[in-house]
């Protein structure tokens, strides 16, 4: 990364702060309790309407930031990944043996409703989220809990298998729903109650409305449990799919706060900003997603039949696997990585925000050590020697390379609707011409390729990304066991990877737990089932008169019952937006 980019990055998320000749006045945190004065509105613009705003069902990130400000959890992560703040927990103990943790409940919480939370609300959550049925996304945090019992309205114990290092984390995990509106919604009617569009929480914001394809508007819920909290009064969520219109609007006010900007408009504001040209601030941080290429180990044709025979008698799958024809070779895949200059596509995509990523541990969480992964530097001779020395020449001096008359020619996939993504593609397809490889770039429905093209594993290759979960497992992503599941999707097998991965998720020591996830690293970036692209900065932006604002890599939304308007700093925004109106 060039200097002038990491100066460039440092400076944003380190302060953003204004030079002299500014007119504009900056954000301040230089406040008091005593100056924090309660009202008005925040705007924000989100970029797709929420699949839904029932925490048992949502699946989209609008969805669960909104879900974020009206419902609580037990406890919640804190920015060191590793410990936890109270919530709807008054405090918990772990038991003698380590088996249970036995939570303390507050009993001031009410649903927004007006009815009392209680530990029943939480037994049942843990059931809704359990159910099979039901099918909710994070169960894998459940998996080490035999259950969960209730002791009084403000006692709950969970019970364990084994003792882990995220027994707390997988007890938390999950917002909790009230069990005197669901409880007579059958499992398999979840889905399509009325509930998931009539939220009700015990969060800071309660639900007022919903306008399809346009807005969703929260109001101040004035018995939340934190007393003076929120201060402000309405937060109103505009549906903007596009994020060039997204920029536009907060460049005229009618929005304050969005995520999601591109690279480009955000080095843009980054200018204004610093020139005093507008009220609107610019913020980057290590967020949690990052771009990366898959591979399909295993030929096309293999999968069916590996899960019909697997379905049959389930044999061992590694007996069934057929190599990929192009990637079945690490020797290949190492090749590849090298002819692809990542670090010039990561500047040139994301104009410097963004970070390089050479393996599996992504940067925010605690078991990341660059120093465990192999790096496979631009190389594009060395590139040409490992494809030569594995058989690849071009015997027919068409200038594309073959073997045993297989021409290296394959796709490359993408979801369309990421424009960042499709001129990455072109970047590669140019790269991989110079060692005389074809790659033909396909932009994809989103739609289509989750949930038709990775399922049946019909495709050669694919540059998507993820988002990064708190949890250290990978098991979705690269464990035997998941080898059917759609995250698994690069026919990854390997019984080393499975003894690694359950030996540092099953020890309580973090020292050993290391050791472990740096063979999992070093592993991972030699056998190259992905190539890792960069790490993305998040570049957000609001409006300067909110204050108190704290982003960090947990998110946008995590402290938005914290923020506040001074007085003075009011727009005619504030004041539209009293209790009989609705956007």
């Amino acid at each position: 990364m060039k200097k002038s980019y990491i100066l460039l990055i440092l400076l944003t998320i380190i302060t953003c702060d204004s030079s002299n000749k500014s007119n504009i006045k900056k954000f301040e945190q230089n406040f008091t309790e005593k100056d924090i004065v309660n009202g008005g509105t925040l705007i924000i613009g989100i970029n797709g309407e929420p699949d839904a705003l029932n925490p048992l069902t949502a699946l989209s990130k609008p969805a669960r930031d909104i879900i974020s400000l009206i419902y609580r959890r037990l406890a919640d992560i804190n920015e060191d990944l590793s410990t936890f703040s109270p919530q709807l927990a008054r405090s918990w103990e772990f038991s003698p043996d380590s088996l249970s943790i036995t939570f303390n409940l507050r009993t001031d919480v009410l649903w927004h409703d007006g009815a009392h939370f209680t530990s029943k609300d939480v037994v049942f959550t843990y059931n809704m989220q359990t159910d099979p049925v039901i099918a909710w996304d994070g169960v894998n945090f459940k998996e080490n809990i035999k259950g969960v019992g209730s002791e009084d309205d403000s006692t709950i114990v969970f019970h364990f298998s084994r003792e882990t290092p995220t027994m707390l984390m997988d007890a938390v995990e999950g917002y909790i729903v009230p069990e005197h509106l669901l409880k007579n919604i059958p499992a398999e009617k979840m889905h399509e109650s009325d509930f998931n569009r009539q939220p009700i929480g015990s969060g800071p914001f309660e639900f007022l409305q919903w306008k399809t394809q346009q807005s969703i508007s929260l109001t101040k819920f004035k018995q939340y449990y934190k007393k003076g909290k929120p201060h402000l009064d309405r937060v109103i969520l505009k549906i903007i799919p596009d994020n060039v219109n997204l920029f536009r609007q907060l460049v005229s006010g009618d929005i304050d706060f969005g995520e999601g900007i591109m690279p480009r408009d955000f080095a843009r504001l980054i200018k204004d900003w610093e020139n005093g040209k507008t009220n609107i601030r610019p913020v980057s941080f290590l967020g949690r997603q990052y771009d990366f290429i898959g591979w399909n180990l295993i030929s096309r044709e293999n999968y069916s039949d590996i899960l019909k025979k697997c379905g049959e008698n389930k044999p061992e799958i590694k007996n069934l696997l057929i190599p990929h024809k192009l990637f079945g070779s690490q020797k290949v895949r190492a090749a590849l990585t090298m002819a692809i200059d990542r670090e010039t596509i990561a500047q040139v995509v994301n104009h410097g925000m963004a970070i390089p990523m050479n393996g599996p541990i992504p940067p925010i969480l605690w078991a990341h050590n660059e120093k465990a992964n192999t790096v496979w530097p631009y190389n594009p001779e060395l590139a040409k020697k490992y494809l030569h020395e594995d058989g690849w020449k071009d015997s027919d001096g068409n200038g594309i390379l073959d073997k045993d008359g297989v021409e290296f020619s394959f796709e490359m996939l993408t979801n369309s609707g990421n424009i960042r993504r499709e001129q990455a593609l072109t970047m590669i397809q140019e790269q991989l011409k110079k060692i005389n490889v074809k790659m033909i770039p396909r932009v994809v429905e989103p739609g289509l390729l989750f949930g038709r093209i990775f399922p049946s594993r019909n495709f050669d290759a694919a540059l998507i990304g993820w988002n990064v979960g708190l949890k250290m497992d990978f098991s979705p992503l690269f464990h035997s066991s998941t080898f059917f599941m759609p995250f698994h999707f690069t026919g990854f097998y390997s019984k080393e990877y499975d003894t690694l991965e359950e030996a540092a998720k099953n020890t309580n020591n973090r020292y050993t737990a290391q050791k472990y996830w740096d063979k999992i690293a070093k592993l991972l970036s030699w056998e190259l089932p992905y190539t890792w692209l960069y790490y993305k900065l998040e570049c957000v932006a609001v409006h300067s008169r909110f204050k108190n604002i704290n982003f960090d890599k947990r998110g946008s939304y995590i402290q938005i019952e914290d923020w506040w308007i001074p007085k003075e700093k009011r727009t005619k925004t504030d004041k539209i937006f009293n209790e009989s109106s609705s956007i």
